[in-house]
């Protein structure tokens, strides 16, 4: 039997005749050096913001879904219309009008007992300007109680704010906060938020308010509309 020969190892490069690193310039270590510190400091200010902020709160939590729930209940069934804007821009000039001969004429709902009457409140920053229509709908004894605020105080802020209170047999059951931006070339009241609300029968008396009044707008603008008809009419000849 014969045996290969076996080849002698080649001999290891010593350590010392490889090739050094060569070193980072500087600005990349300090590139390196400041990204690691921001790094740092960032999951600082995290761990900070965590440990100040409030445990959670279930009656606030709790308290914001009712006040949610209220408000998409009044805008979706028409009642942040009805006491947003059509009521209290129909009533609002009552405490002037009723002294009118011809008022019953621009009441335009089925109401008795009509109770009309304007005060001052001292407010937070001034005093509030209150008109309060009371009457009788469907045998039901209704104050509307409505408060102007004023403008707001912000230099070239165009909005006025107020609020319109229902009260139905002595019982508070709804109270919603009003806006209306002056700057529209024509300006109403408008539904802002809900501050008090008592579900009941009082809400559809509200709906039937409304619709009783929008008939009898469209009614008055109607015959407003057929009288210049036909006194266009009477000075036409064709022939």
């Amino acid at each position: 039997m014969f045996w290969k020969k076996r080849q002698p190892l080649a001999p290891e490069k010593p350590d010392s005749l490889m090739a050094p690193e060569a070193p980072k310039p500087q600005a990349e270590i300090l590139r390196e050096a400041t990204a690691s510190l921001a790094a740092a400091l960032k999951n600082y200010s995290d761990a900070a913001h965590k440990a100040a902020r409030p445990e959670a709160d279930p009656e606030l939590k709790n308290a914001y879904e009712t006040v949610k729930a209220a408000e998409k209940l009044v805008k979706e069934s028409r009642l942040a219309y009805a006491l947003g804007r059509c009521l209290p821009e129909h009533v609002k000039y009552w405490p002037s009008w009723i002294k009118r001969d011809d008022f019953k004429k621009y009441v335009g709902f089925d109401v008795q007992d009509i109770e009309v009457r304007s005060s001052e409140e001292q407010g937070a920053y001034r005093n509030v300007k209150v008109s309060t229509v009371g009457f009788n709908f469907k045998g039901t004894r209704y104050q509307l109680i409505l408060r102007d605020e004023g403008m707001s105080s912000a230099p070239g802020d165009p909005y006025r704010f107020g609020e319109i209170e229902v009260v139905a047999e002595g019982k508070k059951v709804a109270r919603f906060g009003l806006i209306e931006d002056l700057s529209n070339e024509y300006s109403t009241w408008t539904f802002s938020d809900v501050r008090a609300l008592l579900v009941g029968p009082w809400m559809q008396h509200v709906l039937d308010m409304t619709a009783q009044i929008e008939a009898s707008d469209e009614r008055r603008k109607n015959a407003f509309l057929d009288d210049r008809v036909r006194a266009a009419a009477r000075e036409i000849d064709l022939g």
